[in-house]
Formats: C-alpha cells, sequence, structure tokens
C-alpha cells in the first residue's frame, strides 16, 4: 500500500509537470510593436485665480494604453510650452487610471515651472506616458493643446510699525518699516536704510503719524547690539548705513530694539553683468523719494542675483515656484538666479519689504 501511494504521487509530479510545459505556449508576450499608445483627450480652457488656487480642476483625461493584455500601468501625464517639445517639462501628476485631476495651484507651480508668462493666456501642449515595468520604455501618446491663464500671486500684507527719523525728514510718508512677520504682534523686524544718519535720531511708531504712541529710548548705551525702547529720545545710539532691526514688542513694558545686523551697499552680480559673478558689482544708489535702490546698467544674455556688500554671505534670488510667491518677490542666498536677455534697463530692487522685490525697466 505504501509502495502505491509514492507511485501515485510520482505519476501525479509528472502529470502536473507535463501540464506546466504544455501551457507555456500560453504566457504572456510583449510586442512593442503591437501597442496601442494613449490617446489624449483635449482639455477645456483653464483660468486660474489666486483666490480658489486651492479648488479641483476639471480632470484631463485620455483612453487607456492597450498592449495587448491585461496590466498594470502607470500614467505620467506631462505639460510643456506649445513648441517647445515638452523643454522644459513639467510632470503634473502620475496615475494608475485615465484621469488626472489636480488643483489649481498644481497647475499655476508647473507654469511658472516651464517659464510661462504669470499674469498671462498661454498655450500649452499635455501628453500622458504609459509604463507597465521598469525595464520596458514607457509609450508616449499624442499631443493635445489647450489654453492656460495664470495670475499673478499676491504680496501678501503684513502688520508693521514705521521707523521715523532725520533719514526720512520725520515724515511719516517717507518712512521705512519693520514688520510682524509671524502674525503674532512679538516681533517687527526688517531692514531700514538709514544712509549713515540713524545716528541723527529716529523714533518708533506704532500707526502713520505722531498720535502719542511713539516710542524711542532712555538708554545711554547699546548692551548686547540691543536698547530698551520706551517713551522718551530719540534713537541715537545705532549707527550703520542699512541695519537689520528687530523690536520685541512681547512685553510692553520691557520692549527692546536690536541691531540685528548692518551692510553698507547693494550691488548687481552674475553673468549678464559687465563684472560677470565676480566683484566689484554694480552697484545700486538709493533713492530717497522712491525708498528703492536703483541703476541703470546694460546687460548681455545671461543671469543676475542681488548682493550685500560683493559677498555671497547675503544674496537674493528668485523664490521657487512652489513657494507660490509674486515673481518679483526675492528670497535670501538660496534663490534661483535671475534669467535676463540683453538691453540697457533700469533695475529697481526693494530692500523694505519682508520678501524684497526687483523691477527691470528695459530703457
Amino acid at each position: 500500500m505504501k509502495t502505491l501511494k509514492y507511485t501515485l504521487a510520482f505519476l501525479a509530479a509528472i502529470i502536473l509537470f507535463a501540464a506546466c510545459d504544455k501551457d507555456e505556449s500560453d504566457f504572456v508576450k510583449f510586442h512593442p510593436d503591437k501597442v496601442v499608445a494613449a490617446k489624449m483627450n483635449k482639455p477645456s480652457e483653464i483660468i486660474l485665480e489666486d483666490d480658489t488656487k486651492g479648488n479641483e480642476l476639471p480632470a484631463i483625461t485620455w483612453t487607456h494604453a492597450n498592449y495587448g493584455f491585461d496590466a498594470a500601468i502607470n500614467y505620467v501625464v506631462e505639460l510643456g510650452i506649445k513648441g517647445t517639445n515638452f523643454n522644459p517639462v513639467a510632470v503634473i501628476g502620475s496615475v494608475n487610471t485615465n484621469s488626472l485631476i489636480i488643483k489649481g495651484l498644481d497647475l499655476q507651480n508647473a507654469m511658472d515651472n516651464i517659464g510661462a508668462v504669470l499674469g498671462s493666456r498661454q498655450e500649452v501642449e499635455v501628453r500622458v506616458k504609459s509604463k507597465i515595468v521598469d525595464n520596458i520604455d514607457p509609450v508616449i501618446s499624442d499631443v493635445t493643446t489647450f489654453f492656460v491663464t495664470t495670475y499673478v500671486p499676491a504680496e501678501k500684507e503684513y502688520n508693521k510699525v514705521w521707523i521715523v527719523g532725520d533719514y526720512c525728514g520725520w515724515n511719516h510718508g517717507n518712512a521705512q518699516f519693520l514688520y510682524d512677520i509671524a502674525g503674532n504682534n512679538q516681533f517687527f523686524e526688517g531692514w531700514v536704510m538709514f544712509n549713515g544718519k540713524a545716528q541723527n535720531g529716529f523714533k518708533i511708531t506704532y500707526t502713520d503719524g505722531w498720535h502719542g504712541n511713539d516710542i524711542g529710548t532712555n538708554d545711554t548705551q547699546v548692551v548686547g547690539n540691543k536698547i530698551k525702547v520706551e517713551p522718551g529720545g530719540n534713537i541715537e545710539l545705532f549707527d550703520g548705513i542699512i541695519m537689520y532691526l528687530k523690536l520685541d514688542n512681547r512685553d510692553q513694558a520691557n520692549r527692546t530694539l536690536e541691531r540685528v545686523r548692518t551692510i553698507s551697499r547693494i550691488g548687481i552680480v552674475g553673468s549678464a553683468t559687465p563684472n560677470g559673478w565676480g566683484a566689484p558689482d554694480t552697484e545700486m544708489i538709493f533713492n530717497e523719494s522712491t525708498r528703492m535702490f536703483e541703476a541703470t546698467v546694460t546687460l548681455v544674455d545671461g543671469e543676475i542675483k542681488f548682493r550685500a556688500d560683493d559677498d555671497w554671505d547675503l544674496s537674493w534670488g528668485l523664490f521657487d515656484a512652489s513657494a507660490s510667491k509674486n515673481p518679483n518677490q526675492l528670497t535670501p542666498n538660496n534663490g534661483k538666479n535671475i534669467e535676463v536677455s540683453a538691453g540697457t534697463y533700469k533695475v529697481i530692487f526693494n530692500l523694505n519689504k519682508v520678501d524684497p522685490t526687483f523691477e527691470m525697466i528695459k530703457q
């Protein structure tokens, strides 16, 4: 009986092996020339708005790719400016279905990344790449176009205090500000261009006029770069051409003003400038009537940045698109280079903001 049992088991194994061998012809085989690519459905025109950037947009859809057998397909949707052959390209989504839904902000960021002029109507191209495994090249759909109108992100508004003194003729209309960046009324900070006149005296006010809420100081010396500020005399203890000041406003009875940093000049540097990426930078001159730095300079095709004192210790470049900032706003030290075309420009730089801004006016 035991011998019969082993014999039957052996015969079953032979039959199973034979069945597997017979079914080998039924294994799935991949034929690249027989794959039918996905076909894009033309999206409707999209108008993006800052107020609704968090809303979902109508779906971008396409027909399924056909590989000749059931397969798990990953679809990658790509966007490019019409006529650029998707260079640069933005990936706006990756899904396993034939439909992609994204939010307005995602499309706005993608448009920024591929070089669209924000605030304009732009025709773009869209396609989808189908892929089943890593070692097989993706299959690319046809290309269809649609129009997208982007918006110019608004600059965020911040509460502020006025720095009023001899440097601005004691005129609130010409004053510069410290800003409540965190939005909790605890600290106010920012760059102020005193142009060497800080020691002539200034005060801090919480409104745009002299309404009895101004604070100065009764201190006679600076300790640890700080002084106590309170109703009192003019602040004449800080010197410096351009100063980063920080007001600690947490305790009304013990407010302090700190001189965090001083710099002397602002310049333009980069491959587009006369001296390239080396010093000396093209110096910008402070316009007391506009309260901005200005320079008229002839540039070549290339890139620029702004920096302080001919040194990379403090510089400003463009925000990444994901920051959703106004395209004229700048971020310190790790910002992107600013691409420019050849020409003579009046360049304007506003340092007295939470995010400094720039403008280039072709002459």
